[in-house]
């Protein structure tokens, strides 16, 4: 009886094999320098007013 509730749960067989578990990756890192953020605010800068 033990073993017939064991192969009905899949536990009596050899061929089950757990699923390796999916590998996280992470996030890309976006890399920015000081040299990017000085050429945004370069081309944002709000135009100086002449006096």
């Amino acid at each position: 009886m033990e073993q017939e509730i064991r192969n009905a749960l899949g536990l009596g067989w050899t061929e089950v094999v757990p699923e390796p578990l999916p590998k996280i990756e992470p996030d890309p890192q976006l890399k920015v320098t000081i040299y990017d953020f000085a050429d945004l605010l370069a081309k944002n800068e709000p135009p100086k007013k002449q006096r």
